[in-house]
């Protein structure tokens, strides 16, 4: 009772610190700084259709980077974590629609998650989402089925090969350059194609196999641990 009590005076608190501070917020109706200039030049320097692809690949590369390896330490605890303190608890046998959907959604899952990640400079998408639907796809394998998932080298290989294939890409435009991510290393081709925006897609490509190999990793982790559905 003291508990709920307590828990309802923060929620009132909360609301009646929102309450106060929302009607004060203004939304902006004019770009200016750099978003203005990404605006204006984005298309020229990049070639890439989609602004927002532009800034995360491109103009904010270092920062792409530093997201990079801190999903690389979050999906490394979690592995280690689950290896040394198993759950404990085997898995279930999927029910009846789980284990038939698992046979027909994931090649269309993946379909989609490539489209994601290699159509980002052109639509919205990116490696991040595009890696998370990949991922999805194994989970959902992993779901229609009770087998616990056998060891691998598979995973690490991709992720360190999209890892490194990351870092030298970002390190092509150093070199040649002087930035690193420089998407002109290669051109940028006619913008509004599939094979435009320098090195945008080979980026976004990089980072979507990262990220679905590092969660991926995390889903069959928490199954060998003995980890219930």
């Amino acid at each position: 009772m003291i508990r709920t009590l307590f828990v309802l005076l923060v929620l009132l608190v909360l609301a009646a610190a929102a309450t106060s501070v929302i009607p004060h917020l203004k939304m902006r109706t004019e770009l200016d700084g750099a978003g203005l200039e990404y605006a204006r030049r984005g298309l020229e320097d990049t070639g890439s259709i989609n602004l927002v692809t532009a800034v995360i690949v491109a103009y904010r590369g270092l920062d792409t980077l530093g997201e990079v390896v801190v999903l690389f330490s979050a999906a490394t605890s979690v592995m280690l974590i689950l290896s040394l303190f198993p759950l404990g608890r085997g898995p279930t046998d999927p029910s009846f629609i789980v284990a038939h959907t698992a046979r027909v959604l994931p090649a269309p899952i993946m379909l989609l998650a490539v489209y994601f990640t290699t159509h980002s400079h052109l639509s919205p998408g990116g490696g991040f989402p595009g890696g998370t639907i990949m991922a999805s796809a194994f989970l959902l394998v992993m779901l229609g089925s009770s087998s616990t998932p056998a060891g691998s080298k598979i995973l690490p290989a991709l992720e360190a090969l999209s890892g490194t294939t990351f870092g030298l890409l970002g390190l092509w435009g150093t070199m040649t350059l002087g930035q690193f991510l420089n998407n002109r290393v290669i051109g940028i081709g006619n913008p509004g194609y599939l094979v435009s925006a320098g090195i945008i897609p080979l980026v976004s490509l990089a980072i979507g196999v990262k990220v679905a190999s590092e969660f991926s990793g995390i889903f069959a982790a928490f199954r060998k641990s003995g980890g219930n559905r």
